[in-house]
């Protein structure tokens, strides 16, 4: 990406770039780490169908793949073993199937994994799937929104239980799932909480914690702290501010500037909050224009797996599928590709740890699912490949945990053209970290039994009860991210609750004694 390009996508809205973020009195300490690590959050906006992406391939049991197509109809994926490409290496052909219809493709059959028996790929997902044989990711499965435990319907229908608040509702269970507090919709974000209790992170630099690519999300948010945001797509807010050499007129307008929304000179404290955020956006927008210059960013050399720029998008030629990839999902992971590269490089910004927002879109597929869904499988799957190519080259593959959340799962049955609001669903993570248990399948698939006991509906469409809390996903990243036992409840409350003994560490995500990373 050019730096003109980048600035353009990277810099939109910087008037609310750096607001709300504390003033130095308000800092606390800087933890202290001497290393760099990342985690990147790839939000799936809508609700994604994760029994679609990886599909329930087990041979008996009622949560076997018999059950999962008695559900979805003529909505399922087709019991099809596809083979996995020994490697994705540049210059590879179509490695799936394709009639040139996407249905055809997205319901042919599946990537059966080498570690995991559980679940297969959609045959759209072959980048992830290698992923996933070679040990880059996980598979968290059965998770979802808890507040405590819950055995099923009999436990959810208990009014004694705690639930998770205003179940199968967009905007609230996307509130929920990011406060880490399923039970509370007004509370903060558990990365924002994470940026107050750590507000001296990163020296003190603009660039903070967090940095989000979907404005002021919940996840995000603190009581002192809030992300620097990324507008992906829009123009340069301050362009008539532009710090450029040469230019007197400009400089002398931005100096003017400076001097009148930085001198605190006013009775009005909110006033100068407001003229300390502008400032710190301007001393934000300097920072990354003076980094971002062809001899500070890293040129990828490396190829897709179409022989394409590494951060190319493929054409509907070399996808094999009837329409153009939006690249949405592609340009967001370049970005934060670069912005790794030079927060983790000690001559450019040389900052400790980072936690992104990625949003990627169209999720909800009440209908059109078996035209709609194929392209954003298909997306997700290069995207990601493509992230994890830019890491390994960067050398930062193992510093960088990567992973999915979405509002919620969908249900085990077809409505006809898509599939409903549900609960349970599956997340993916990535990682290359020393620490990380590739290839692995965390938790366990629900009983498919629609009307059974982990449906919450006697007569129900399949909306199944979580075995495993988000909450358990997330704070085991954390703890990886350098978050101590102590401060863990701070960042989810509610993790007590699933805890085995006395000891937090107890309601990590695990299996056996070796967590997932």
């Amino acid at each position: 990406m050019k730096r003109r390009n980048f600035l353009r996508k990277a810099l939109a809205g910087s008037t609310l770039t750096m607001m709300g973020l504390p003033t130095a009195q308000t800092r606390a300490a800087d933890p202290g780490f001497s290393n760099y690590k990342a985690l990147v959050c790839v939000f799936l906006d809508g609700g994604n169908d994760a029994w679609n992406s990886f599909v329930p391939i087990g041979s008996s049991g009622n949560s076997g793949y018999g059950k999962y197509a008695e559900g979805r109809a003529d909505l399922a994926v087709e019991n099809n073993s596809i083979t996995i490409p020994t490697s994705l290496s540049d210059g590879t052909a179509n490695p799936y199937y394709s009639s040139g219809k996407d249905a055809d493709a997205y319901l042919k059959g599946h990537y059966a994994l080498s570690g995991i028996s559980e679940v297969g790929i959609n045959g759209l997902m072959p980048e992830l799937a290698w992923l996933l044989n070679d040990g880059k990711a996980s598979l968290v499965g059965n998770v979802g929104t808890l507040v405590e435990p819950l055995d099923g319907k009999s436990d959810y229908q208990n009014a004694n239980k705690k639930k998770p608040a205003f179940l199968f509702a967009h905007n609230h269970q996307t509130r929920v799932l990011q406060t880490g507090k399923a039970d509370d919709l007004n509370t903060t974000g558990w990365a924002g909480r994470l940026a107050d209790l750590w507000g001296g992170i990163n020296g003190g630099s603009v660039m903070g914690l967090n940095v989000s690519f979907r404005g002021q999300v919940r996840l995000m948010t603190g009581s002192q702290s809030q992300p620097v945001l990324f507008s992906p797509g829009s123009a340069i807010s301050y362009s008539a501010l532009d710090n450029e050499v040469g230019n007197n007129l400009k400089q002398s307008r931005r100096t003017l500037f400076q001097t009148l929304f930085g001198s605190n000179a006013t009775n009005d404290p909110f006033i100068n909050v407001y003229n300390g955020m502008l400032k710190r956006s301007l001393d934000l927008n300097d920072l990354l224009a003076t980094y971002w210059t062809d001899n500070q960013k890293h040129t990828f050399t490396s190829k897709g797996p179409y022989a394409e720029e590494l951060f190319g998008i493929p054409t509907k030629t070399q996808t094999g599928m009837e329409d153009e990839l939006e690249g949405d999902l592609i340009e967001q992971l370049e970005t934060v590709a670069q912005l790794i590269y030079l927060g983790s490089t000690s001559s450019r910004m040389a900052l400790n740890r980072q936690i992104f927002f990625v949003h990627f879109g169209g999720f909800d597929t009440h209908g059109n699912q078996a035209e709609e869904h194929p392209l954003l499988l298909r997306e997700f799957s290069i995207a990601m490949y493509k992230f994890q190519k830019a890491l390994v080259e960067l050398s930062l593959d193992t510093k960088v945990a990567t992973f999915t959340l979405s509002d919620f799962g969908r249900t085990i049955s077809n409505n006809g053209d898509g599939t409903d609001h549900a609960w349970s669903t599956i997340n993916t993570v990535m990682s290359n970290a020393s620490s990380f248990n590739g290839g692995k399948f965390y938790g366990s698939l629900p009983d498919f039994t629609m009307g059974g006991s982990k449906d919450i509906k006697d007569k129900g469409k399949g909306r199944f009860v979580p075995e495993i809390s988000v909450d358990q996903m997330n704070a085991t990243l954390c703890s990886w991210f350098g978050v101590p036992a102590s401060n863990m409840t701070t960042l989810f409350p509610n993790l007590g609750n699933f805890k085995s003994n006395s000891d937090i560490e107890t309601a990590y995500l695990s299996l056996g004694t070796k967590n997932l990373i």
